[in-house]
């Protein structure tokens, strides 16, 4: 077998299948623009991975309609928006937050992430995504108290959980609401 091929496998369409020499298992990867990737170990073989497509429809075809909620959440290029007022508003809550509750950045940036709406170095520097600015509000809220809380707690423990329920007072709650604006949805079911 080739190391790429694309099958039509009814009922879920197009499937590209990849021979991977470091993986371990089968793996099906759907991306947000629908494409259905298999990826099989060096030693695997099509029949198989098919038989492990086949077994996984249901699965496939909810994170498919999944895909289609999402797309309207999605930033789209084009979009008619102050990008400027956008950043200046979310940094000026940035430094808001850390004043009230004593957080310490080094600085803020924005970028244009795919796939993370925020992040916080070692050095306490905080990224954001511009595409926040199409975020509700109390969600650009969770999202810089997020990043704040990263300065004392740099991995995502119990005494991060802890502080950002503290802030936000549902920061669970929060996460998952979140899960309704993917940036660029990959969803990913392992063997």
């Amino acid at each position: 077998m080739p190391t790429a091929t694309a099958i039509q496998i009814p009922p879920v369409g197009c499937v590209h299948f990849f021979q991977s020499l470091r993986a371990k298992n089968l793996r099906i990867t759907i991306k947000c623009d629908k494409t259905i990737t298999v990826t099989m170990p060096r030693r695997g073989n099509l029949d198989e991975a098919k038989e492990f497509l086949l077994s996984k429809t249901s699965w496939i075809q909810k994170h498919l309609r999944k895909i289609d909620q999402y797309a309207d959440f999605r930033v789209t290029p084009g979009l008619n928006i102050d990008l400027e007022k956008a950043q200046t508003e979310l940094f000026n809550r940035l430094n808001y937050f850390s004043e009230k509750y004593n957080f310490s950045y080094n600085r803020a940036v924005f970028r244009c992430q795919k796939t993370k709406w925020g992040s916080c170095s070692v050095r306490n520097n905080i990224n954001l995504n511009i595409n926040l600015a199409m975020l509700p509000e109390h969600l650009q809220d969770y999202v810089l108290l997020h990043e704040l809380v990263h300065t004392k707690h740099k991995n995502h423990g119990r005494e991060f959980w802890a502080e950002l329920d503290r802030l936000t007072g549902d920061a669970r709650k929060l996460r998952k609401e979140m899960r309704k604006y993917r940036l660029n949805a990959t969803t990913d079911s392992t063997d």
